[in-house]
């Protein structure tokens, strides 16, 4: 993965674009599972690339607050994200990792007084900066949504009045 965050990620280089829903959505109705709303090939919220995008803006976040280690940080992001992605410890790991390898983040090794040494995780002035950036792009995104959204409610509202 390119560390350079300032080159968007994603097919053709021109953004991670989610290619998915929008959030939860009632179980209901056309194109809709047991857990709500599904995208293309079944992909629903928490998948893929949207998911990726959503722990690493979680991440940084949370570490740009306060140093942590990784299990306390799957805790954070269930609080800050929950309903957009599901982590588990090893999703966590295998993440920071990648993010330290970027520059993002740095860790050490941290002894308490009781129980087992742990890694401890910071960001990093990269990471603050790639945060930034991830940051507009998800403001960007969102006022996309919001339009799509809206312009979605207005055409079935006129499409509904049509038919009475």
């Amino acid at each position: 993965m390119n560390g350079d965050p300032t080159v968007p990620r994603g097919r053709g280089r021109r953004g991670a674009g989610p290619n998915i829903g929008p959030g939860p959505i009632p179980a209901a109705g056309p194109g809709m599972g047991a857990g709500g709303w599904r995208g293309p090939g079944g992909i629903g919220p928490g998948g893929g690339q949207y998911r990726r995008s959503v722990l690493e803006v979680a991440i940084l976040s949370s570490l740009a607050e306060a140093d942590s280690h990784g299990y306390d940080l799957v805790e954070q992001i269930e609080s800050l994200a929950s309903n957009l992605v599901c982590v588990d410890s090893g999703t966590m790991y295998r993440m920071l990792r990648e993010m330290e390898q970027q520059r993002l983040v740095t860790s050490s090794w941290q002894t308490p007084e009781a129980g087992p040494s742990r890694r401890v995780y910071a960001v990093t002035d990269e990471g603050i900066e790639a945060l930034h950036l991830m940051a507009k792009s998800l403001a960007q995104r969102a006022s996309i949504m919001k339009r799509l959204a809206d312009g979605a409610v207005r055409i079935v509202e006129e499409v509904r009045r049509a038919a009475e």
